[in-house]
């Protein structure tokens, strides 16, 4: 399960956001390896920011077709409201942050000003 807290204040950075993934078994939804992230976090790309909202959006895909669910968390407020996505691949393991890139409305073609990217995610 995605959990994303767009209002999360990263230290004294109001409004960064952070994300969680729990981890699922037999019996259900656990904390035991849960993991936590922010833009502040290793492997992450860029760096929290107020207002980025990082985690207003969250979804677990398989885009590229292993069997695994990575991660989509989306900042509409990156970068001054244009908004980004990053997209995580997920190994044996889980999700992990070692393997993802960025996208936003312009690297799509599409218009990047102002477009809050991110602000829905369908699948």
């Amino acid at each position: 399960m995605a959990i994303g807290a767009p209002g999360e204040d990263i230290y004294d950075v109001e409004d960064a956001g952070a994300v969680w993934v729990l981890r699922g078994s037999a019996d259900g939804l656990t904390a035991a390896d849960a993991a936590s992230w922010d833009q502040n976090s290793g492997f992450v790309l860029g760096v929290a920011e107020k207002g980025d909202h990082w985690g207003g959006q969250v979804r677990l895909s398989d885009p590229d077709r292993n069997g695994r669910l990575g991660l989509l968390a989306a900042a509409p407020g990156e970068d001054a409201g244009n908004g980004v996505i990053w997209a995580f691949r997920a190994n044996t393991s889980g999700v992990t942050i070692r393997e993802g890139w960025t996208f936003d409305g312009g690297s799509l073609g599409g218009p990047a000003a102002g477009a809050a990217f991110g602000s829905a995610i369908d699948e």
